[in-house]
């Protein structure tokens, strides 16, 4: 009869899901009917190694136990409380050696909370003997005891993971005879994490640590004053800031397509739940739909974060759907120090020049000093500064992040690895440059900031900087982004800060070439590679990428092992002995295409425009959107036009505009499109000035008293600096 009275429940849950607009109620059916199924599924497959008293195959299985308690929580089916007891005691029995001795089941880490949360669960519900009770208090002794020789401390998954689950054992057994050092031990390494930002920049790792910062809080009792602190809120932004059109979170630095999916899910659920703001509920319905329509069936980890995921669920909260459709800073210039470009045909850009951080130092030089992991910035962060971690558009794949790794110092966390410019001292006299490149995989510390960002109506607009010192060279990648069509001009300008022998490798992974001619490539990635799995791409548009401007570069692509599969790198670069102060220039157009098109006819339409000098101190480009040219000026040296060097302000106007065919500006980026209609639209960042074709669109008026200096020395047009503007003017010119 009860299995009856669940088919029919079952059935209801599904129709009312299927058919109603989605809710929270919904929500919530959905994920206790999902994870009902996947509780008995599991529970059922493991059966034969139960009976043997075997480990479980499944590493994350011990996960299940907060699956089922929490969906017991929810529907007080009993059958739930028999589940989670044989696999509770199955875990304590299976780790007893053949002379009787306990042993730590869990040698590793993750699931001692799970298992600990069941126990009490359990106990509470009078389901334990007091021999089975005392069982389980000595596999949590067992485990804790074998954790005390562990530190790895920090603001990151692992370090609070241990002192975390030290916390959860003191909980649970509170007579432990090694109890005071356990919780002494515990608060030591979590205290990073609570009161700070998590020093990893991992796309598979963040949720997680969030995940046990969170749970650790309600345990002891302290979830509403950790909800109040300011770095709990923004790791709840930055997930749903990351967000992609199709629901997904993309992946960066240690991270693997659509992994630790789950723990986003519970998080943003409680953020929801907890700030009764329905946009971060449903970001998560949002997420849970996307990434359960591709696995099918929930593995472990999964059911035993939405079973947290359901156990924080308030339906009283509406959901509140947002659609992001603006290009953004995802959250801040300090922490995060990403941008996600967004447009027409759900196009998606993510752009990551996340450098180590100027915070959490201790934590960072502890992660030099024990672990050997040279690839990786402290810690599971690659050497992904200025790269564009994700491109896509109308569901498809384009251009993907460098992912995880397939053993220690295999190379996938280098800067080669990664949509982005690299550079090496020294070169090859011959040989391939590639892998010359390629010989060295260790992480060099860099520094990044954000020049400038800015939407502007036609063009989305972002200048990043980083500053390699130890390799003597200043890198700004300016990111163009059409949004009508999802169209991007990368430049990337270098300047040397110290002299040498250099290479710069100008580096894309297209994954899959289909044609390629002189300087460019069409590709369309078959699958994204996820360790020993891979994710179908569909097949909605092609990728043409072009390097413009190539003289004395030097193109070629080929296949290299990355993302666990052999893939296609498409490549320019240039090596010699550079001077102090020169300028380098790479210039790539990545146009997204329908499929079966001709590229061919697209290659003419960017085009550079050079001056007389053709220094790399400025560039002009010219391209058309909607068969409109476009016109683009970008003053790559910032210090032009600083020259009233005996006062303030420095800037001068005069010397300080460029011209750039018909567009003059002293902007250090400003373009003009020509609309069908006849009107201009334009935009600029940091400018006094913008002429068209000889008519003025932009003069800032002029300010005398701004002047600071000696007398006589002050420039005659004084005009302050407008940080950004955008605005379309009909005929009649200002």
């Amino acid at each position: 009869m009860r299995g009856l009275i669940f088919i029919i429940s079952y059935c209801a849950l599904f129709i009312s899901c299927t058919f109603s607009a989605p809710t929270t109620t919904a929500f919530r059916n959905q994920l206790e009917l999902d994870l009902r199924h996947s509780v008995e599924r599991l529970h059922t497959l493991a059966e034969k190694e139960r009976v043997k008293n075997i480990k479980p195959s499944d590493f994350y299985y011990p996960y299940i136990l907060s699956g089922i308690i929490n969906l017991h929580r929810n529907t007080n089916e009993a059958v739930l409380l028999d589940w989670a007891k044989e696999d509770l005691m199955w875990i304590t029995h299976c780790s007893i050696d053949s002379r009787g001795k306990v042993t730590p089941f869990f040698d590793g880490f993750r699931f001692l909370a799970s298992y600990c949360d069941a126990y009490l669960y359990l106990k509470s519900h009078n389901k334990l003997s007091l021999k089975e009770s005392s069982e389980v208090d000595d596999q949590i002794i067992a485990s804790a005891n074998g954790h005390l020789n562990r530190a790895d401390f920090g603001a990151q998954n692992r370090g609070l993971i241990y002192g975390a689950e030290l916390l959860f054992c003191a909980n649970a057994v509170p007579h432990a005879p090694l109890v005071e050092r356990w919780k002494m031990q515990g608060e030591a390494l979590i205290t990073d994490s609570v009161h700070g930002w998590d020093v990893e920049d991992a796309s598979i790792y963040e949720p997680f640590w969030l995940n046990y910062v969170l749970t650790l809080a309600e345990m002891k009792g302290q979830l509403d004053d950790q909800m109040k602190v300011i770095m709990t809120r923004y790791y709840f932004d930055h997930a749903k800031a990351l967000q992609m059109p199709n629901g997904l979170l993309p992946d960066w630095g240690d991270g693997d397509w659509i992994w630790s999916w789950m723990w986003n899910v519970a998080n943003l659920v409680l953020a929801g739940s907890h700030y009764h703001d329905g946009t971060y509920l449903d970001s998560a319905r949002r997420l849970y739909e996307a990434s359960h329509a591709y696995y099918k069936e929930l593995p472990s980890e999964a059911v035993g974060a939405l079973g947290i995921a359901l156990h924080w669920l308030n339906t009283s909260v509406p959901l509140n759907p947002v659609k992001e459709t603006k290009s953004n800073e995802v959250v801040d210039d300090l922490i995060s120090k990403k941008i996600v470009f967004r447009g027409n045909n759900s196009t998606y850009v993510l752009l990551n020049y996340r450098d180590a951080g100027p915070f959490g130092n201790l934590t960072r030089e502890y992660q030099h000093a024990a672990l050997e992991a040279y690839e990786e910035k402290p810690h599971h962060g690659h050497a992904d500064e200025n790269a564009i971690g994700l491109f896509a558009q109308d569901g498809t794949i384009l251009l993907d992040d460098g992912g995880y790794r397939s053993s220690r110092l295999h190379g996938w966390r280098s800067d080669i690895s990664h949509n982005r410019l690299v550079a090496r001292t020294g070169f090859p006299l011959d040989g391939d440059i590639f892998d010359y490149i390629k010989s060295d995989t260790t992480y060099h510390d860099v520094t990044t900031e954000k020049v400038h960002f800015g939407t502007f109506g036609s063009l989305d607009y972002s200048r990043t900087r980083l500053v390699d010192e130890e390799r003597g060279y200043t890198s700004d990648r300016i990111t163009l982004f059409a949004p009508e069509n999802g169209m991007m001009i990368i430049v990337d300008s270098v300047v040397i800060d110290r002299a040498g022998n250099k290479v710069f490798c100008n580096t894309w992974y297209p994954e899959h070439i289909l044609k390629k001619g002189d300087n460019w490539t069409l590709s369309h990635p078959d699958y994204i590679q996820i360790r020993t799995e891979s994710w179908p791409n569909p097949h909605t548009r092609d990728l043409l990428t072009q390097f413009i401007g190539n003289r004395d570069k030097i193109a070629n692509s080929r296949l290299v092992d990355r993302r666990y599969a052999t893939s296609e790198t498409f490549y320019q670069y240039l090596r010699n002995y550079f001077f102090k102060g020169q300028r380098l220039l790479f210039v790539t157009v990545l146009r997204p295409v329908p499929i079966n098109s001709s590229p061919e006819k697209l290659l003419s339409d960017a085009s550079l425009i050079t001056d007389e000098h053709d220094d790399n101190r400025s560039i002009g480009i010219h391209f058309t959107l909607n068969n409109e040219p476009v016109t683009v000026g970008l003053k790559l040296d910032q210090t032009i036009g600083l020259t009233n060097l005996r006062g303030r302000p420095m800037f001068d106007v005069k010397t300080g505009s460029i011209t750039y065919d018909s567009l003059i500006s002293d902007a250090d980026f400003s373009f003009v499109r020509e609309h069908k209609d006849g009107s201009i639209e334009f935009g600029f960042q940091y400018a006094s000035l913008l002429r068209f074709k000889g008519s003025t669109l932009f003069k800032q008026p002029v300010w005398k008293e701004m002047y600071q200096g000696a007398p006589g020395f002050s420039v005659v047009d004084r005009r302050d600096k407008m940080p950004r503007w955008h605005e379309v003017v009909g005929n009649k010119t200002r």
